[in-house]
């Protein structure tokens, strides 16, 4: 049982690949669909130094086939966790765009008794959720990827008006009725927090212009060292984990981003490298091998809550 992925090598391509050998561990997953995002983007832009090749697919969800020392998750339909411990889907870890893949129980975001395209942005939801709770005061969002733009909702939904900082997605923003700039010089001075949802050199700009007094900076970024020389006091909050949402939140949250997200059916994972690489806010590929449904799981509305692991 061979096994078919997207892989980046320095140029994108498909490969057909041994059958996956289960270690230690591990659990076995048939894929149902894939979220081809941000991190992918990075690694196909060459912004991160990474050792090559890769496997593509930052978010999957799919059956777990085989699980010899978790045997509670057999049978269950589960999505990948893309961040945990200041480890990144793609870019610290392969990705997930095979037919198979094999994870660690750590990695699981959550366990579902079907699945549908909205759960794939579920962990992200959950983690710009964690960032707007951290932020204070006139926030600034460093980054509109679909993890700053869901912060910035979340924040106007807490009664905040955040401004974004992009060079990307600003029709995307402006869909939303968010408030977005290209360039630094065009942003208030009183800004008291900013959140890193992507790493750019506007950031020691920022910092030295702005009276900021907490900096909330997201895993996704990168940013694991700063040098800011600031004379006044600076609260950080580092946060290196997706950590699921409770009481639906992050579901509903996510229902807000999907509109902005690319969903196309493909009847393999091959069929998949025409449709990449992954524009404005990221592509979901449902992937359905013969004699299976495009949509795993039965249909919309069919999928729950996600259950923690």
């Amino acid at each position: 049982m061979r096994n078919k992925a997207v892989v980046y090598d320095g140029s994108l391509s498909y490969s057909d690949m041994p059958a996956v050998v289960l270690n230690r561990g591990m659990v076995l997953v048939k894929n149902s669909m894939a979220y081809v995002g941000f991190q992918d983007e990075e690694l196909l832009e060459g912004r991160e130094p990474v050792i090559l090749p890769r496997l593509l697919g930052s978010v999957c969800a799919g059956r777990v086939i085989e699980a010899p020392e978790h045997p509670y998750l057999t049978g269950k339909f589960i999505v990948t966790n893309p961040l945990v411990g200041g480890s990144r889907s793609v870019l610290d870890v392969d990705g997930c765009l095979s037919t198979y893949f094999q994870v660690d129980p750590k990695r699981v975001y959550g366990t579902y008794p079907a699945v549908e395209p909205v759960n794939l942005l579920e962990p992200y939801a959950s983690h710009a959720l964690e960032l707007a709770g951290e932020s204070e005061g006139n926030t600034l969002v460093l980054g509109c990827n679909v993890v700053g733009i869901m912060t910035a909702i979340a924040l106007r939904d807490r009664g905040l008006e955040p401004y974004l900082l992009c060079e990307k997605c600003l029709a995307q923003t402006k869909r939303l009725g968010l408030r977005a700039f290209r360039n630094v010089g065009d942003l208030p001075l009183d800004l008291e927090t900013l959140v890193v949802a992507e790493a750019a050199p506007s950031l020691w700009d920022l910092a030295d212009r702005s009276p900021l007094r907490r900096l909330v900076v997201s895993g996704f970024s990168g940013t694991r060292s700063l040098r800011l020389g600031l004379s006044r006091e600076l609260v950080v909050v580092y946060l290196d984990t997706v950590t699921p949402a409770t009481g639906g939140e992050a579901r509903r949250l996510a229902e807000r981003a999907l509109g902005l997200v690319k969903v196309f059916n493909v009847k393999s994972v091959e069929e998949a490298v025409g449709l990449l690489p992954p524009r404005g806010l990221g592509t979901i590929l449902r992937v359905s091998g013969p004699g299976e449904k495009s949509q795993a799981g039965g249909g919309q509305g069919g999928a729950a809550s996600p259950t923690r692991s």
